[in-house]
């Protein structure tokens, strides 16, 4: 049996991204019922569990065909949404975000989500898995505060702006560019051998749309991972790049082969991160929202990490490339469900 394989291209879930640095705690909601912003009234109308929450799809496809043209996905692949919602509006207060994980197939699972590790106020902490969210509303905006593991610690807080809606009717196959090029349903386009991933003639349920958000990272987000072997999936203490070196000065030049360069000291400032003396790089290092790389001081080693600074706008890469841009689109569930029932997988 002959068999043509290709792989779909993956987008990353970044609402799950665990950041860190520099955050305050959750700041308590300033709206009320009757004067919610445009931004918090769009929100809800997804956010709320009523009306079905938020769902932000992810995925990897590697698919084959067999000689007989029978198009197959692999097991190995994945389809998944993170589902997320409020029991009530943040007017009544600050309120826990729900957030689960679901295949969008029956027939793949959701895979392995990963613990990330982020510095605050000197000490490392670990995300919660799934994660642990407080949302409020500071005056026109939603705020979420992403805790630690520990239940209590705001590593991250992440301040959403705008909240664009945005209706779906008609075929799946003739959605809005955008939605195709920046979300996980434009994996559906690819073919193989003119099979199709779903039923090119199936439409959106009624009240399917999306909704567009702009968020900015409020504090220092810092990251920390294992600079070396070995590699550690848990727990508050990453392998460090060196454990014999202790200040930064007598650390550099440093060769980052994650980076493909060889660091020296004037590369970079020494500042004071998230609690952490810590060399940051003058030079941004590319992702799609803009980071930094970071190496720092701590127990007598040197560490590496990244730093998303004050301010910034998470920005996504689009499915197939090209300049990032500050939208992130999540479906509701009326479109999360046009998409199950039209998927052949």
């Amino acid at each position: 049996m002959v068999n043509r394989h290709f792989m779909l291209a993956t987008i990353a879930a970044s609402i799950l991204s665990a950041c860190g640095g520099g955050s305050s705690g959750g700041s308590g909601s300033t709206a009320s019922p009757s004067n919610l912003s445009d931004a918090q009234k769009s929100y809800e109308s997804f956010a709320l569990a009523s009306n079905g929450g938020m769902h932000y799809l992810s995925g990897s496809l590697s698919v084959s065909t067999s000689s007989t043209g029978a198009l197959s996905v692999s097991p190995n692949s994945a389809f998944y949404t993170d589902d997320s919602s409020i029991a009530q509006s943040a007017t009544a207060g600050t309120q826990p975000l729900t957030v689960t994980y679901a295949s969008v197939s029956s027939a793949l699972q959701v895979p392995a989500l990963t613990v990330s590790r982020l510095l605050v106020n000197g000490a490392v902490y670990s995300t919660a898995v799934p994660p642990q969210v407080r949302v409020s509303y500071p005056g026109a905006n939603v705020q979420e505060d992403y805790l630690a593991s520990d239940g209590k610690t705001v590593v991250r807080t992440l301040l959403g702006t705008s909240y664009s809606v945005v209706p779906l009717s008609g075929l799946i196959s003739a959605s809005p560019a955008e939605l195709f090029a920046n979300n996980a349903v434009g994996l559906l386009t690819n073919t193989l051998n003119g099979q199709s991933l779903y039923n090119q003639q199936a439409s959106w349920q009624t009240g399917a749309a999306y909704v567009k958000v702009v968020r900015h990272t409020v504090g220092d987000e810092a990251y920390t991972y294992d600079c070396a072997a070995p590699a550690t999936t848990a727990g508050t203490n990453p392998t460090p790049c060196s454990a014999t070196i202790s200040t930064l000065e007598n650390f550099f030049p440093y060769a980052s082969t994650t980076d493909g360069k060889t660091y020296q000291l004037g590369d970079g400032q020494i500042v004071t991160l998230a609690g952490m003396r810590a060399w940051v790089a003058n030079a941004a290092l590319g992702g799609a929202t803009t980071d930094y790389r970071v190496y720092y001081q701590n127990n007598g080693g040197i560490y590496a990490g990244y730093v998303i600074k004050d301010g910034t706008t998470l920005q996504l890469a689009p499915l197939g490339g090209g300049t990032p841009q500050d939208n992130y689109y999540f479906l509701n569930s009326a479109a999360l469900q046009s998409i199950k029932s039209a998927i052949a997988f």
